[in-house]
Parts: structure tokens; C-alpha cells; sequence
């Protein structure tokens, strides 16, 4: 077995390790996705979270998720948009497809990329 040599903060005559999980940085650029993503794991697969979390890869894994999600959204949204095409005239028929284009995508991709 490999030993470990840490750092260690005392805070009221207690010693704490200083341990970085790599997620320091990473909250505040993760989107949408990868926040689904990281609330998935820590709730329903939690080895898997614990796995990355102590190797320092979730905050990898869940950007990488974010990106690839949204990547596919926009896809999904354009090939939508394509067979259904906005009118010119009528503003709010182009905001109700444009959001269900968003829904209709958002569904596909938590369903193939966030939650499995």
C-alpha cells in the first residue's frame, strides 16, 4: 500500500488534511449539464462519485458532460428548427417553437448523456 503524505491545518487543536478534490475551481464554469451530472452522481451513483472524487477526475468528467450535452442540444435544436420553420410574422409562434425545440432537446440529452 502506496503512503500518502499530507498536509494538515490545526483549527481549534484539531488537525484537518489539506485535501483538494480538483472541484475548487470548476463549480462556478460547470453549465447546466454538468451541474445535473454532478447532482446525479452524488445522489444515485454514489461509488461512481466517490471513485472520481478521490482520483480527482470529477470535476473533469462532469465538464466533459456539460460540453458534449450541450454540443448535442444545439443539434438537436437546429435539425428540430429545420423541419419546423419559424413564421416571419408571428413573434410569439417563434418563441413557443424555440422553446419546445429547447425542451425537446433538454429531454434527449439528460435522458442519454446526464442520467445514465
Amino acid at each position: 500500500m502506496a503512503k500518502i503524505e499530507l498536509g494538515y491545518t490545526e483549527i481549534d487543536g484539531l488537525l484537518y488534511p489539506n485535501i483538494e478534490t480538483g472541484m475548487e475551481h470548476i463549480e462556478g464554469d460547470l453549465g447546466k449539464y454538468g451541474i445535473l451530472r454532478l447532482r446525479y452522481l452524488y445522489e444515485h451513483k454514489r461509488e461512481m462519485y466517490r471513485t472520481l472524487l478521490l482520483t480527482g477526475k470529477l470535476a473533469l468528467h462532469c465538464k466533459a458532460v456539460d460540453i458534449a450535452a450541450f454540443e448535442q442540444s444545439e443539434q438537436i435544436q437546429a435539425a428540430w428548427l429545420d423541419t419546423h420553420p419559424m413564421p416571419l410574422e408571428d413573434t410569439l409562434e417563434r418563441v413557443r417553437l424555440r422553446t419546445q425545440a429547447q425542451m425537446i432537446a433538454d429531454e434527449i440529452v439528460t435522458a442519454e448523456l446526464v442520467y445514465v
